[in-house]
């Protein structure tokens, strides 16, 4: 192979790689910037302490809708 056809070739490859989309590399049904290799540990912990506080939330939330009905329910004339 000549230089000429080297250097085609790497810029061809570079393009293609400067093309490439970088959420395929990203996981799925994750926070966006979650795998950035600019995040420290903190960061990261810090996006699962907030995760874990909405779960926690929305399980309490569900457990006092729960027993609304269920009171409801309970106290129905009959």
């Amino acid at each position: 192979m000549t230089s000429t056809r080297l250097t085609r070739t790497g810029l061809i490859l570079l393009m293609l790689a400067a093309i490439a989309p970088a959420d395929a590399y990203a996981k799925p049904n994750s926070y966006p910037g979650e795998n950035s290799k600019f995040n420290s540990k903190s960061a990261v912990s810090k996006w699962e302490a907030e995760r874990n506080k909405r779960i926690e939330e929305r399980k309490k939330r569900r457990e006092e809708k729960r027993l609304k009905r269920l009171n409801e329910k309970n106290n129905r004339p009959n």
